[in-house]
């Protein structure tokens, strides 16, 4: 009875928002995750069968290695401007001392993220994945990392600001740029998977040069002292940041990895294809994150604590509900739309969309309000547990990855991810009694 009503109030409230500012944010941050989203989609399907699952497999390792290491390329210098930035939102000054500090700090960590890309891509690619074509990739994607740290800065103060319009403009363009000039380059001047890889590179170019352009305004170089306070205070905050979303990044890409490590690359396109299909389960949690994360700072800020507990309540409750239906018709549907968006010969990758669409229809409401930690200081708490998480699902995959193939990936990544919220909201009751 007690989850009928929770089910029912959650669905009334779902269809009773009114059209306040943070719905308008969730909006456009919905809006900018939907076209990444279907971005990725429909590039994958134009790898998928132009290239064939070995194909989408390569292009899938790559761009793995390029998500991981954009983390580290920024820094979490973008996240910590979002926190800064909402802290002393009536201290224009300040403000600018923390975006002119977060672009000097961005530039410099982009650089050494792509130097050392650079210098271990040979390793990677021969060594580890046995795949030597991937060399010349990695070494292309190399050179991205200063501009994506720009752009994550953007992005980072934009959120602080609450300019969730123009923050959804950046990703529109950047995943339409990426779209299309990865189909430019791999249909119709048939370059193949390095095709693929200069359409996100070239477009992380063109994106990090018109942030940059745009941070101008509030770019004025602070003072020595300054600088290096800040650039001290933001790069500990970063340093959590970074390590705790790349230890969550780890948490849902290690078994990707680990196929490729494992089996072949064919394998990871199959895989590749089963992840593509619950991206949907995300799409609407990590609109509502880019909106949840400066609010609840905001909360903390003014010590309405209480306000910060009832958001989390009904954030998750709501986002609950819409998992279970997205659940139900991936369930129904899930092969026909496999076979229709790519070809039977990606069959494969329907039993692993299955298992991990459980995993997702739980964990799912916790991205909506994941980095509550964060959001309230306790950056090293967040880093903590996801690295927690990240240790027990690498070793799951090392487990049943060699023995279960693919399934025994879903697997994995199933149990960890809600070992993964019950851990998180364990913590999050905790904190909210002291308050």
């Amino acid at each position: 009875m007690f989850f009928y009503n929770t089910f029912m109030n959650a669905k009334r409230s779902i269809f009773n928002l009114k059209g306040n500012k943070i719905i308008k944010d969730v909006q456009w941050s919905f809006l900018s995750i939907v076209t990444s989203s279907l971005s990725h989609l429909l590039l994958r399907m134009v790898l998928g069968k132009e290239l064939g699952p070995m194909g989408l497999g390569t292009y899938t390792l790559v761009f793995t290695i390029y998500i991981l290491g954009t983390e580290f390329a920024a820094f979490g210098y973008g996240s910590a401007l979002t926190y800064y930035i909402a802290k002393y939102k009536n201290n224009i000054s300040k403000i600018e001392e923390y975006i002119s500090s977060g672009v000097i700090g961005s530039i410099v960590s982009g650089f050494i993220m792509g130097i050392i890309l650079y210098s271990f891509s040979e390793f990677i690619s021969a060594s580890f994945f046995h795949i030597p074509e991937m060399v010349t990739l990695l070494r292309l994607t190399a050179v991205c990392f200063p501009f994506i740290a720009i752009q994550k800065v953007t992005l980072g103060t934009l959120n602080g600001f609450r300019k969730m319009n123009y923050f959804a403009t950046i990703n529109i363009l950047q995943n339409t740029l990426v779209f299309l000039l990865s189909v430019f380059f791999v249909f119709f001047l048939k370059m193949g998977v390095t095709g693929a890889v200069i359409g996100f590179v070239v477009s992380s170019l063109i994106i990090g040069t018109v942030s940059l352009l745009y941070l101008r305004k509030s770019f004025s170089l602070p003072s020595r002292v300054s600088l290096v306070n800040i650039l001290r205070e933001i790069t500990w905050f970063g340093f959590y940041v970074v390590f705790g979303n790349s230890i969550n990044m780890i948490n849902t890409q290690i078994d990707s990895l680990l196929i490729g490590r494992f089996m072949s690359e064919t394998d990871v396109g199959y895989y590749a294809t089963a992840i593509i299909m619950i991206q949907g389960m995300t799409l609407l949690p990590g609109a509502v994150q880019q909106v949840t994360n400066p609010e609840i700072a905001t909360y903390y800020g003014r010590k309405e604590y209480s306000n910060i507990k009832k958001l989390v309540k009904n954030t998750m409750s709501k986002i609950f509900v819409i998992e279970v239906l997205l659940l139900i018709f991936l369930a129904i549907f899930g092969k026909y739309i496999i076979f229709i968006l790519f070809s039977e010969n990606f069959a494969p990758a329907y039993t692993p969309m299955l298992i991990l669409s459980v995993g997702y229809m739980i964990y799912s409401p916790w991205i909506s309000v994941g980095a509550v930690f964060s959001s309230i200081g306790k950056v090293n708490l967040s880093f903590k547990l996801n690295g927690i998480c990240a240790i027990l699902n690498t070793i799951l995959n090392l487990l049943l990855i060699p023995k279960f193939g693919i399934i025994g990936a879903a697997s994995a990544t199933t149990f960890s991810l809600i070992f993964t919220l019950m851990i998180n909201l364990y913590f999050v009751r905790r904190y909210m009694r002291e308050y």
